[in-house]
């Protein structure tokens, strides 16, 4: 039995050998960092009012705050021949130190608690705070590339309307010299499967196979970059399809939106100059039959249970300008996003950047729109509380997504070697429109609910004083310290005048491992 062993081992280890190599190139990159935070007042509202106070309500976060959170990040590349690879990227241990949720329990070890015949604990989530956020193929073929999978999407020109997402799609790039195409569809959600149907009083949800097999949502991209020697320009237009809200309901509507995207990059000597506009329009809603009875409105209250087209025309702009004085540098820089005026029942003017995912990340300031603060402090909310659009629901406060402003940004900086930066920045920012509670003239009765429109009593969200120092350890190994310092505008008063607003102010610092 032995001989019989060894001679199955060898043919084995012979049939091996003769099989044709198949070597994959692996290749690791990604980030880690901790950093730690003290914010003064979150809640940008008088912290000693008492609760007759007209804003006791909402001034729930009047304590400072002090954290540390990390993350750590990983994307893989697997080379299998040259011209094809897959592409993944995994988030881990993406938390605040200290914090039990997510485990499922107050200590540590019950995330990793199971029953006695196998199975998790109740309450335990066995995933232990890891998320593949990214799997897709990158192939070469004779007439371009292809990418297909959950791979990163609305990425386009500068970093403004900028969100690193990851969704499932299709992208094909061509180039030819100068000139790059690139074209994508996007698949961003599917919201009913295959017994989806409409819900709601009349068919109380019942559903019909096939009925939800439109249910989702689309983009659509086609883009053009051309290359020269100061930089780069490109055009991107943009569609969105979605039909969350047309199956879901009895006269729903979809949204079809469309959005054109001019960028410049340009770098004359030590000036440095970067643009990107957009322009967007097309149906924010478009009913099955306009004016007829719907329960996807905002209230069944005046107009809110009659369906109402509402188009779109939406605009922005951001412009850059650096000059680098070496080892000093200054620059300018400017925002607009239209707001929605919500003065007409068919028309929206704005306040789209939450509602499509854009400008996560368009980091300008360390507390205004800082992605980084609103993921662990949520919204700025002072007095604004629940005040949302109420076309769309997105919230009034101020959160992750840039948008309904003017913004105002000069900063100047030093390297005083090369491994040490520092800058300080000064931004002015306000809205373009002071947000509603309802569509119509201020004092009117309001079109969805007929409460009685009123407004902000502010458009100015404040003034914000920044300054940073970076230090590279090593080449991939950088400590940063920060302090910030916002003079809060009467925006956060929300609708109430006699709320008394409070500056706040942050003190932050971070280590960063870049492999």
């Amino acid at each position: 039995m032995k001989k019989f062993w060894v001679i199955l081992l060898s043919l084995g280890l012979l049939m091996a050998f003769a099989m044709p190599a198949a070597a994959v190139d692996v290749k690791f990159s990604g980030h880690y960092y901790a950093q730690g935070w003290y914010v003064d007042n979150p809640s940008v509202l008088d912290k000693t009012e008492v609760s007759t106070s007209p804003s006791w309500a909402n001034n729930s976060r009047r304590s400072a705050s002090a954290w540390y959170s990390q993350q750590f990040r990983l994307t893989t590349e697997f080379q299998v021949v040259e011209g094809l690879k897959l592409v993944t990227r995994i988030d881990a241990l993406e938390k605040k130190w200290g914090d039990q949720s997510w485990a499922g329990s107050t200590g540590e070890t019950q995330s990793r608690v199971m029953g006695q015949n196998g199975t998790a604990a109740t309450g335990t989530k066995i995933q232990e705070n890891i998320e593949f956020e990214r799997a897709y193929l990158d192939f070469n073929v004779p007439f371009g590339k292809f990418q297909v999978g959950y791979m990163q999407f609305l990425m386009w020109g500068t970093d403004f309307l900028n969100t690193p997402l990851s969704a499932g799609g299709i992208r094909y790039f061509f180039s030819q010299g100068p000139i790059q195409v690139v074209a994508a569809i996007e698949k961003r959600a599917e919201y009913l499967g295959l017994s989806g149907g409409k819900s709601g009083a009349a068919v109380a949800g019942s559903g019909y196979i096939g009925q939800g097999s439109d249910a989702d949502k689309d983009v659509y991209d086609l883009g053009i970059v051309y290359k020269m020697k100061p930089g780069e320009a490109g055009l991107l237009y943009q569609y969105v399809n979605s039909s969350q809200a047309k199956t879901g309901y009895i006269n729903g509507y979809k949204s079809q939106m469309s959005g054109i995207f001019p960028y410049a990059k340009l770098t004359f000597g030590n000036f440095f100059i970067e643009g990107e506009g957009v322009y967007g329009f097309g149906n924010l809603r478009s009913y099955e039959t306009n004016g007829a009875s719907t329960n996807s409105g905002a209230s069944s209250a005046a107009n809110g249970s009659l369906g109402q087209d509402v188009g779109v025309s939406a605009l922005g702009l951001f412009l850059h300008g650096k000059y680098d004085l070496k080892p000093a540098y200054v620059g300018l820089q400017f925002v607009y996003l239209s707001g929605d005026d919500a003065q007409n029942s068919d028309k929206s003017t704005g306040n789209l950047a939450q509602l499509l995912q854009a400008n996560y990340g368009f980091n300008r300031a360390l507390i205004l729109w800082n992605a980084d603060y609103g993921d662990n402090m949520g919204g700025m909310g002072g007095n604004i509380g629940s005040a949302a659009n109420a076309r769309t629901g997105v919230t009034s406060q101020v959160i992750q997504f840039m948008d309904n402003v003017w913004f105002y940004q000069a900063y100047v900086g030093v390297r005083p070697m090369p491994k040490l930066d520092v800058k300080l920045a000064f931004s002015i920012a306000s809205a373009d429109k002071k947000p509603k509670n309802d569509v119509g003239a201020v004092g009117s009765a309001g079109y969805y609910t007929n409460a009685t429109v009123k407004e902000f009593v502010s458009s100015d969200y404040g003034k914000e004083l920044d300054l940073t120092a970076s230090y590279k350890i090593y080449d991939n190994l950088t400590y940063m310290i920060g302090a910030g310092y916002l003079w809060t505008g009467d925006y956060f008063k929300g609708y109430d005048a006699n709320v008394t607003v409070s500056n706040n102010y942050l003190l932050s610092h971070r280590l960063t491992l870049n492999f």
